[in-house]
């Protein structure tokens, strides 16, 4: 009778003998499935260079191909192009091929420099070359041979304009190539499972001291582990599948439209000689297709960001830089960015915040501003009706802290049970077949759970599947002030312009006032809220000159800014209240400010201000702050006499296709601006033209390394950049605020190149298309006009200090 121990060895050793054979059975079927996945991945890596040389070839200039054009421009310029794929890849030979009968090929142009074909001797017929003349690239399965030796080659079809096959690109790859890289991949998966098969062998060998049970419970967990990796490994190739769509869009419109762009260049020079009057149109045309390759460079950076943000968190190199900043134009930002999405896809979007809590606190705005987007973002993405919420929320810790709680809430397509636990799994999009429509790297979950994981916080879901989902985020935050936000959703409705027609309150032609502000295009279109009133105007563009024009002119009001460099608002007043021979001395001064938090408007009346009006202005709100303050005799009202504007839709608008093409969206300004279209035309040629010397001054604090100035101009570029729809800028400019306020020099010193090149091609595009105002003069002053002759009209925007 056997022993226990000998039993338990026979036992072990024939467990040990069945995993041996299993793992070989196991590295054999998969060594055999992954050799075939390989040989797929290199004929994918032939047709991808065959369709890269395919698509730098015209298909105009192919189609002309014949033997007459040999040696010709055109034959040497599709000759060039495809010799840098000869001589800087891996192929062979890389050749033209033109389809002459049904079975019949013939070569067009050859690069090879030892024996090249003549235009006219024919090409070896395959199948994958009668599936390339049907306008689909192909690769050979099977090798074939002609007079200059073996091998696999890969098609691609190049098109003309009318999306016929003008002609074949063809590149060859030796036998001994392809099956090199064949054996080399799988040599080292073949390393690979060797290495798992002696782990497996060497587990056994340990066990064999052991008793069967563990080792039963390791082959298991052997397995579950292998299935692990086998999901993961299946996921990251769904991603990196989904990744060669993503990318390839793009970089198919930069190609397309740099087409286009070449064929309107020598369309304009055509025209230049014959009719100059409509090379005009020609170069509008350019500038639209440049604008869409920079939607696409744009799109593609996008998804490059998104993969560095991830490998930099999965590499432990994302570091959180923590300063100050103010909750409230980050959610106003946040507000802004999100409401055109949602209203696109006609979604309602709302905003909840608590009003206790702190507006001014501390942590990586940036990061934090990335957590919101991507939620948001995603919400609006997957949902196709009803509505996206933001609900914020907040609760307090020890050591002057406090929870941001983030809840975003939608009536989406929901998640199911089973998806959430790979919800915010690298590598994973749910239910990628019925979202094929949906843009997105997939990684922005991932990255939204791993930066809250970073910043110490929490995240939870709930979703009901076809209802919607619930985003519960918690992240800790410092409290750098205790004073609340206040009405936060009050202010934001104010913001907005509203459904009602507008009409002036009242009239006052002999009534003066002074209006205050650094910003040039908030005096503009400050001034403009009040032309229907008739009321003269002078504006003063700093502290200094309003103190200056305060002595020697009497107004009947003031309102005046506190957003200023060299000389603030507060201490303009006090210099105007103490001026013993100041003709405006004792005028009304109004504090004109976004300063909107409780508490700011007590802290200016305590100064000695008059009043106090937050920014962005409501029409209503500063007429009625008139009256309040203009002496009766100087104002007439008006009951009766409508704003009669045109209310012009700008959808089949030329001009305005324009501006979308550098991320402007005129329905954004047009908004703001009650629908008047001439006044948003007005206002971007203000913002063209005007600004020029703002934008100085902020090069000039850049150079210099003031931060504090910088902060002051990039404020005033964030701000007109949105009240003209150009989103992208304003956020991009709200985030060098950001770094200017925390004194982050490096972020500043990376981004602030960018901000001006992207600046500069939005000023660019619109002086091309709207004339510099007649009004405005060399040194972009504004002074002293009545206020019907001014060009704008107020719109509001976020923060317009």
């Amino acid at each position: 009778m056997l022993s226990k121990r000998s039993l338990s060895t026979k036992i072990i050793l024939m467990v040990e003998c069945i995993l041996l054979i299993s793992s070989i059975l196991f590295c054999s079927v998969s060594i055999y499935r992954s050799r075939v996945g390989i040989r797929k991945s290199i004929q994918q890596r032939m047709l991808d260079i065959a369709n890269c040389a395919s698509g730098s070839v015209s298909g105009e200039v192919m189609k002309k191909l014949s033997e007459d054009t040999v040696g010709s421009i055109s034959y040497t310029k599709i000759y060039d192009t495809l010799a840098v794929f000869r001589d800087n890849v891996e192929l062979e030979y890389v050749y033209c091929i033109k389809q002459v009968g049904e079975k019949e090929f013939i070569f067009t142009i050859d690069l090879d420099q030892v024996a090249p074909a003549k235009y006219g001797d024919p090409v070896k017929y395959t199948d994958a070359l009668a599936l390339a003349a049907k306008g689909r690239a192909s690769v050979d399965e099977v090798p074939y041979t002609d007079q200059w030796g073996e091998f696999y080659s890969a098609y691609s079809p190049v098109f003309d304009a009318e999306g016929n096959v003008a002609g074949i690109v063809a590149v060859d790859f030796s036998v001994d190539w392809f099956e090199d890289q064949l054996s080399s991949q799988t040599r080292s998966t073949v390393i690979g499972y060797i290495i798992v098969l002696f782990i497996s062998l060497l587990v056994g060998a340990v066990l064999s001291f052991t008793t069967v049970r563990p080792y039963v419970k390791a082959q298991a967990q052997l397995i579950t582990e292998k299935i692990r990796a086998e999901s993961a490994n299946n996921a990251k190739s769904d991603f990196l599948a989904n990744m060669s769509h993503e990318i390839r869009t793009p970089i198919n419109a930069v190609l397309g439209m740099n087409e286009m762009i070449i064929r309107e260049n020598h369309k304009a020079m055509d025209l230049a000689a014959s009719d100059p009057m409509l090379v005009q149109d020609s170069l509008e045309n350019i500038s639209v297709y440049a604008g869409d390759v920079k939607k696409a460079g744009h799109n593609l950076l996008a998804i490059v960001n998104d993969i560095l943000d991830f490998s930099k968190i999965e590499a432990g190199r994302m570091d959180l830089l923590e300063a100050p900043y103010q909750l409230s134009s980050l959610l106003n930002d946040i507000n802004n960015m999100v409401l055109f999405k949602a209203q696109d896809k006609g979604l309602k979007f709302t905003v909840e915040v608590d009003p206790s809590i702190p507006d001014e606190l501390s942590g990586d705005e940036v990061r934090i501003r990335q957590i919101f987007t991507n939620l948001l973002n995603n919400a609006v993405k997957y949902t196709d009706k009803g509505s996206v919420s933001l609900k914020i929320r907040s609760k307090k810790l020890e050591n002057n802290k406090l929870n941001l709680v983030i809840i975003v809430w939608d009536t989406g397509i929901g998640i199911k049970p089973e998806d959430r636990e790979v919800l915010f799994n690298k590598f994973e999009r749910l239910e990628m077949d019925r979202n094929s429509t949906v843009e997105g790297t997939g990684l922005g979950l991932a990255i939204t759970k791993r930066l809250i994981d970073l910043m110490g916080g929490t995240i939870e879901v709930e979703s009901e599947y076809g209802k919607g989902s619930i985003f519960t985020v918690t992240i800790p935050q410092a409290v750098v002030s205790g004073e609340p936000i206040g009405d936060f959703q009050t202010r934001l409705k104010e913001r907005l312009p509203g459904d009602r027609p507008y009409r002036e309150s009242f009239r006052a032609p002999d009534a003066n006032i002074l209006i205050v502000d650094d910003t040039r295009i908030n005096l503009t279109v400050a001034v403009n809220l009040l032309k229907n009133t008739k009321i003269k105007i002078d504006t003063a563009t700093s502290g200094a000159e309003a103190v200056e024009k305060a002595s020697k002119t009497g107004y009947d009001i003031i309102f005046m800014d506190q957003r200023m460099p060299e000389m603030d608002g507060t201490e303009a007043f006090h210099k105007i209240r103490d001026d013993e021979n100041g003709a405006s001395k004792d005028v009304p001064v109004v504090c004109l400010t976004a300063d909107a938090v409780i508490g700011a408007k007590e802290k200016y009346l305590a100064e000695g201000f008059s009043d106090y009006l937050t920014k962005p202005i409501d029409n209503y709100a500063l007429e009625k702050m008139i009256m309040k303050y203009l002496p009766e005799d100087k104002f007439e009202r008006v009951t009766d006499d409508p704003l009669t504007s045109a209310m012009k839709e700008e959808a089949g608008d030329d001009e305005f296709a324009i501006l979308r093409s550098v991320g402007i969206e005129p329905k954004a300004g047009l908004k703001y601006c009650q629908d008047d279209e001439e006044l948003y035309r007005s206002l971007l040629s203000e913002y063209a033209y005007g600004e020029i010397e703002k934008a100085h001054n902020l090069q000039k604090s850049y150079d210099n390394e003031n931060w504090n100035d910088y902060s002051i101009y990039v404020h005033a570029l964030k701000s007109s950049s949105k009240m003209i729809g150009a989103s992208a800028l304003s956020m991009r400019a709200a985030k060098l605020e950001a770094a200017a306020n925390a004194e982050d020099g490096g972020t500043i010193k990376t981004e602030h190149s960018s901000l001006m090149e992207e600046y500069e091609v939005v000023t660019a595009v619109i002086r091309s298309v709207f004339p510099k105002p007649e009004l405005m003069n060399e040194d972009s002053n504004i002074t002293e006009f009545p206020a019907d002759d001014e060009i704008m009209e107020f719109l509001p925007s976020e923060d317009n200090d």
